[in-house]
C-alpha cells in the first residue's frame, strides 16, 4: 500500500512539473508576442493556430487518444492565456 502511495505523490508531483513548464513555455510564448510589431504578432498566432490544427489532424489520423488528450491541452492553453 505504501508503495502505491509513492507512485501517486511521484505522479502528483510530476504533474505539478508538467504544468509549471507548460506555464514557463506559454509566458515566454507571449513575452515574444509582445515584443512583436501588432501585424506580426496577428500572424504569427495564426501560424500556431494552424500548426495545432495541423497537429490534431495528423494524431487524428495515427492515434485518437493522444488526439484528444492534445487537443485538451491546446484548449487549456488558450483558455488560460485569455
Amino acid at each position: 500500500m505504501e508503495n502505491l502511495e509513492q507512485r501517486l505523490d511521484y505522479l502528483e508531483e510530476s504533474n505539478d512539473v508538467l504544468r509549471m513548464q507548460n506555464r514557463v513555455l506559454a509566458v515566454a510564448l507571449q513575452g515574444f508576442l509582445r515584443a512583436l510589431p501588432q501585424d506580426l504578432a496577428e500572424t504569427v498566432v495564426e501560424s500556431v493556430q494552424a500548426a495545432f490544427e495541423d497537429e490534431v489532424a495528423e494524431l487524428n489520423y495515427s492515434n485518437g487518444v493522444y488526439a484528444d488528450l492534445f487537443h485538451e491541452a491546446v484548449e487549456e492553453f488558450f483558455r488560460d492565456k485569455r
